[in-house]
C-alpha cells in the first residue's frame, strides 16, 4: 500500500501573504448594507434588527439581503450578483459548526477582495476554525464581531433573544465597517 502525504505548509496558498482589506468609509451614512445570511436558525431576525438599527442611527441609504441556499455553501450566482452590484458595505455570519462559520468568513473575505468592506459575525465556539481560514489568506487581523453564550451557536434562539443579541453587537458591526 502506498500512502501519499501532503504538506499543507508548502505550495498553493502563500501563508506569509497579507491580504489588504477594502477601504472603510468614515461613516455608514449613505451606504448600502449587504447582508449575506446563511439561514441558520433564526439568525435572519438578528440581521434584520442590525439593519433596522443601522438605518435608524446611521442613515444607511438601503439594505440588500440574500439568504443562501444552505449554511455551508456559497450564494447562488444571481444572489452574489445582487449583493456585489448594490452593497457598499456588508455583514455575514453565523455558524453553528466549522463549515458554516468558515463559509461565512469566506463570504466576507470574497467581498473584501471585491472592494466591499465586510464583517463576519462569529460565535466564540467557532473562532479557531474561522481564524484558521483567515490566516490562510493573510487576513490574520480580519474584523469579526463575536457572540458568546448564552447565545447558542446554531441560532436556535427566541425572537426576543435574537433582537437583544443584535442590540448588543450593532456597535461592533458599525466599528468594523467604518474607519476610526
Amino acid at each position: 500500500m502506498t500512502v501519499l502525504a501532503l504538506d499543507p505548509t508548502t505550495g498553493g496558498v502563500d501563508t506569509g501573504a497579507s491580504m489588504e482589506f477594502a477601504p472603510r468609509p468614515r461613516t455608514l451614512h449613505g451606504q448600502v448594507l449587504g447582508i449575506v445570511a446563511n439561514g441558520l436558525g433564526i439568525s435572519e431576525v438578528m440581521f434584520d434588527r442590525i439593519a433596522d438599527l443601522l438605518c435608524e442611527r446611521d442613515g444607511l441609504a438601503g439594505v440588500v439581503k440574500i439568504v443562501k441556499p444552505s449554511v455551508a455553501v456559497p450564494a447562488w450566482p444571481e444572489q452574489w450578483e445582487e449583493i456585489i452590484s448594490q452593497a457598499t458595505v456588508a455583514v455575514t455570519g453565523l455558524g453553528g459548526c466549522g463549515s458554516c462559520s468558515t463559509r461565512s468568513m469566506r463570504d466576507a473575505l470574497d467581498l473584501e477582495m471585491l472592494g466591499i468592506p465586510a464583517v463576519c459575525i462569529v460565535h466564540t465556539a467557532l473562532v479557531p476554525a474561522v481564524k484558521a481560514l483567515a490566516t490562510l489568506v493573510g487576513a490574520t487581523d480580519y474584523p469579526m464581531v463575536l457572540i458568546d453564550y448564552p447565545y447558542n451557536p446554531t441560532a436556535m434562539w427566541e425572537k426576543e433573544e435574537a433582537t437583544a443579541l443584535a442590540d448588543s453587537i450593532v456597535d461592533g458591526v458599525r466599528a468594523c465597517l467604518t474607519r476610526a
